[in-house]
């Protein structure tokens, strides 16, 4: 019985009539190609967001950052006892400490707001990736009083690179008889930091550690201690920070990125699925022409199957042949849905009309993925959507009276 599928199959691909070719055949095709197109755009954009946002996170800071617990700053033993420790622990790659303050930058009357790392930058190997994301000027903080910012911080106070700058401190401000006079110092820009994320290319400046511990009266003291894991251990950075401090007899406060990031990740899957379901539903209106077609093409080929059915074959091997037309057509559809929708969506990606507003949505370009399994669902779904529809108009099939056909042929 299945030949009989197979071989009727055959027949209706090779037809030089194009059956396939009919008005609600095309229909069809074009509404399953254009729904699944939007899903395929819609979720190669969530992924790309998705990947590109934690890429550009994981590259900014490190893995896990280690605080003094309570009050205060971790000192030199402190940095000392952790780095000892960690250079013996399983799946750590390298740590650095550092120090983070929050500053005001200046050029003339543009005042901008600022986060300031001191950094080790002569360290051959840092937790974040500072090094990569300089991508105009230099990463070396060598010279007397040099620093590299964020482009977009550059940009609103209108740097280039040689200009000089203010770094204003109002936490480090000392009396004078005119009242409090907030610390500043002058600094030189050397390179320009660009990651991507808005947050970060807007708001940080680097400086040399040992210059970032003068201008905050922070000798031999440091704000935490970055560590960066072997890629195979990332993913568990939440369950190694909770052991870390047991282990230190939470002498010290150990958070992950994951900590600090898992809220939004969570909310970036849901909304990802949650549009799934809902562009699912065009797909679902395209399945009303599978309906159309297969009823039109049962009432065009009922003489035929009166025929067939008269030299045996059964119900379930006409429905079987149906089917089959149906499925190869939504096949055919579905796959170059999918190809349309990953070239529209690359298209978007490229395209300098439509960007991204960095301070809303933390990044300013639009970047695409779709990974194999985002395609073997996409695939699934529209197949099975697609195979129910069929099946309401066959039970029509059952109902052919074959004595009524074979006297009007």
């Amino acid at each position: 019985m299945n030949k009989i599928v197979l071989f009727f199959l055959k027949k209706y691909i090779t037809s030089p009539k194009k059956e396939w070719l009919r008005f609600d055949s095309v229909f069809m095709v074009i509404g399953i190609i254009i729904s699944v197109a939007t899903l395929t755009v819609a979720l190669s954009i969530f992924e790309g967001y998705e990947t590109v946002l934690k890429e550009t996170i994981l590259g900014v800071n490190s893995h896990i950052y280690i605080f003094k617990s309570g009050e205060g700053n971790l000192l030199k033993h402190d940095v000392e006892e952790i780095e000892n420790k960690l250079q013996r622990t399983e799946g750590v790659e390298n740590t650095s400490a550092l120090i983070i303050s929050q500053a005001m930058a200046a050029n003339g009357n543009r005042i901008k707001g600022a986060i300031v790392r001191g950094i080790d930058w002569e360290q051959p190997e840092l937790p974040s990736k500072y090094k990569k994301f300089v991508l105009e000027g230099t990463w070396q903080l060598d010279s007397n009083k040099s620093a590299v910012l964020g482009y977009k911080l550059a940009k609103e106070l209108n740097l280039k690179l040689g200009d000089t700058f203010k770094l204003i401190s109002p936490m480090n401000s000392k009396i004078t008889p005119m009242g409090l006079k907030p610390k500043e110092e002058s600094f030189n820009l050397v390179g320009l930091y660009k990651s991507g994320m808005y947050e970060y290319d807007s708001k940080f400046i680097f400086i040399d550690r040992s210059e970032m511990a003068e201008f905050n009266s922070m000798e031999d003291e440091y704000t935490m201690v970055e560590v960066k894991m072997k890629p195979e251990w990332i993913e568990k950075a939440d369950y190694i920070s909770y052991t870390w401090e047991h282990e230190f007899e939470y002498k010290y406060q150990i958070s992950s990125w994951i900590d600090f990031n898992s809220n939004l990740f969570a909310l970036l899957k849901m909304e990802k699925w949650v549009i799934f379901i809902i562009l699912s539903f065009l797909i679902l209106i395209a399945s009303f022409n599978v309906v159309s077609s297969v009823s039109t093409s049962i009432i065009e080929k009922r003489t035929e199957l009166g025929i067939l059915k008269a030299y045996g074959a059964s119900d379930k091997i006409l429905q079987k042949i149906f089917i089959g037309k149906t499925l190869i057509l939504a096949l055919l559809s579905v796959t170059f849905g999918q190809i349309m929708g990953i070239l529209l969506a690359k298209f978007l990606s490229w395209q300098k009309f439509l960007v991204l507003k960095g301070d809303v949505y933390f990044l300013d370009k639009i970047n695409v993925q779709f990974g194999y399994i985002s395609w073997l669902v996409v695939l699934g779904v529209s197949m099975l959507i697609v195979l129910a529809a069929s099946l309401i108009p066959l039970k029509n099939i059952s109902k052919l009276n074959i004595t009524n056909i074979i006297r009007k042929t």
